[in-house]
């Protein structure tokens, strides 16, 4: 990546900083204008200059370098109702406005386009890039559970509830698959692995995937059984935050001899469950490896999870984290 993610940040408003941003600008316009490929981070800073600007005749909607980004942004304004009966709140420049009707009716209109292209992304099983292949095996499990859950539809009304939920699954998962590639992008391939007992454990495309679809945006997963995240974990850094974590119980030795299969802890007042998995992968001029896979990270709510930590010994490592240790 020529520019660190921190360089593409307005750090205040010298006219130094906003000739070195500017400069950025121009920079990322030649090579979209040039068709060179830049990376997602130098592609929302370029849009965001693009809405900033004061010349009318540029926006983000005109650019296919910015698709993802004009995704993202609608998204944001109407994922909470996507019936477009509600009123909404959208910016222009820097001013905040609501969008007529004929607006909404014409961004929802462009989300829903964005849902179909989707629906044939996430249908395809042999998506040769992992992240897309995570994110459509991801999806295929959750419209087949939502299905399954609905039964068999009579009255319009739930026709239409249906379809709605059915649009805001597929949206989601490509907006989840927007913040993935972002994740990605941000942290070092190292920042990816836990230690603990001396064993190695990958947090993988997998594992990103399911983490930011089933355990956060609870307000859009009222179909779903699940245990939530809340503001103690950051979606674009909970890698970071669990090398941590598992840096100081490693450190600490409480942890020392047991299985890594299941690890609870509490964290800054709240109990988690990570969960690991042994699996087998083919690697490129080793064969087959055996690997630990890091399969799901959540909140513990749930009474079977309640039960277990109950049936542990919690021991605290410092005033934000304690690990517990089960009972031999």
């Amino acid at each position: 990546m020529k520019y660190r993610i921190n360089d593409l940040t307005l750090k205040n408003d010298s006219s130094e900083e906003q000739e070195r941003t500017r400069n950025i600008f121009e920079d990322l316009k030649t090579k979209i204008d040039n068709n060179i490929e830049i990376n997602e981070h130098e592609k929302d800073f370029y849009c965001r200059c693009v809405e900033l600007s004061e010349f009318d005749n540029e926006k983000v909607s005109d650019f296919n370098s910015c698709k993802n980004y004009y995704f993202k942004s609608l998204y944001l304004v109407y994922f909470y109702d996507l019936t477009g009966n509600s009123i909404y709140s959208k910016f222009k420049g820097a001013s905040l406005y609501n969008p007529s009707k004929f607006e909404i009716q014409r961004d929802l209109k462009y989300l829903k386009s964005i849902a179909s292209e989707w629906k044939n992304c996430i249908e395809i099983t042999n998506h040769k890039n992992e992240l897309k292949k995570s994110i459509a095996k991801e999806t295929r499990i959750e419209l087949k559970e939502y299905k399954k859950s609905v039964g068999k539809l009579i009255f319009r009304r739930d026709k239409n509830n249906y379809e709605i939920k059915i649009l805001s699954i597929l949206l989601q998962s490509k907006y989840l698959y927007c913040i993935a590639l972002l994740i990605f992008e941000k942290h070092k391939k190292e920042d990816f692995v836990l230690e603990l007992n001396q064993k190695t454990i990958e947090i993988n495309e997998h594992s990103i995937i399911h983490i930011l679809n089933r355990h956060f945006s609870q307000i859009t997963k009222t179909h779903l059984n699940k245990t939530f995240h809340d503001k103690n974990i950051i979606p674009e850094y909970l890698n970071i935050q669990l090398k941590q974590i598992f840096n100081q119980i490693d450190n600490s030795e409480l942890y020392k001899e047991l299985s890594i299969d299941r690890i609870a802890f509490k964290y800054m007042d709240n109990d988690y469950t990570v969960w690991i998995k042994e699996k087998t992968k083919q690697v490129k001029g080793k064969g087959n490896m055996v690997y630990n896979s890091l399969e799901t990270f959540y909140p513990i709510v749930e009474q079977r999870d309640v039960e277990y930590i109950n049936s542990c010994t919690l021991k605290k490592i410092n005033d934000e984290l304690g690990v517990y240790i089960p009972i031999k």
